[in-house]
């Protein structure tokens, strides 16, 4: 999906018709609203030194929902670049596989910013279009529950999770209201992948450090408020 996103972005580019700057119609749209944010979580085992980590140990990631901000550029003709972002959520993970009765193991909060070229159409004085970009994630506040040190036998545990980047698609609507406001709906798809590098401070043993991979992929549902200027 990657290696196919960048070589699709770059022939859509010469298709955007160069058009006059000089225009009464408004030329940005700021949004604000929710988002309700549902994870698709695919987890690999975690990985360790062997005879430290038991067999078929995984992750889930829990939804959650954020205040979303999306800031539009027209460019010409239909097109338009979209770039949004929003408050970084907490995310929670719970214990999966073989560790599922754990409950929450740890937590992260994300910041996942993108950047999209959108074409745009009218239908019935609405605005629906589609848009393909790009998403850049990273994580801060990495860490571990008390019930995920005691399952492993450790005092403590420090949490790094690396940074994604990966596409995202979206799909959506512009209802015009009174004026400059308008009201909008989306749906967009994120491909979010991730390494958590966990090291557990163990009695007997000194420092473990134990490993696993995790698809977010999360869809998001965003209900906003625009204004025109």
């Amino acid at each position: 999906m990657r290696r196919m996103l960048a070589p699709a972005l770059a022939a859509c580019l010469p298709l955007i018709p160069i058009t006059s700057l000089a225009s009464d119609a408004p030329r940005n749209i700021l949004r604000i609203g929710y988002a309700d944010i549902q994870f698709n979580t695919d987890s690999a085992d975690m990985t360790g030194m062997p005879g430290t980590t038991p067999a078929n140990v995984q992750a889930e990631v829990r939804d959650s929902g954020t205040l979303a901000l999306v800031y539009e550029r027209k460019l010409g003709g239909p097109w338009s670049l979209l770039m949004q972002a929003g408050a970084p959520p907490v995310i929670d993970f719970d214990g999966a596989g073989s560790a599922a009765p754990l409950g929450k193991v740890g937590s992260a909060r994300a910041w996942f910013p993108a950047v999209l070229l959108a074409y745009n159409f009218d239908v019935l004085g609405m605005q629906p279009y589609v848009a393909l970009g790009v998403n850049y994630t990273w994580f801060s506040e990495e860490k571990m529950t008390a019930a995920y040190n005691t399952a492993f036998g450790g005092t403590s545990s420090t949490s790094k999770m690396d940074d994604s980047l990966g596409a995202v698609a979206k799909v959506g609507v512009e209802v015009p209201l009174i004026g400059n406001w308008s009201a909008g709906f989306s749906y967009a798809r994120y491909w979010i992948d991730t390494t958590a590098t966990i090291k557990t401070q163990t009695p007997g043993v000194g420092q473990v450090k134990r490993k696993i991979d995790v698809e977010a992929d999360p869809d998001v549902y965003s209900l906003t408020i625009g204004y025109h200027f």
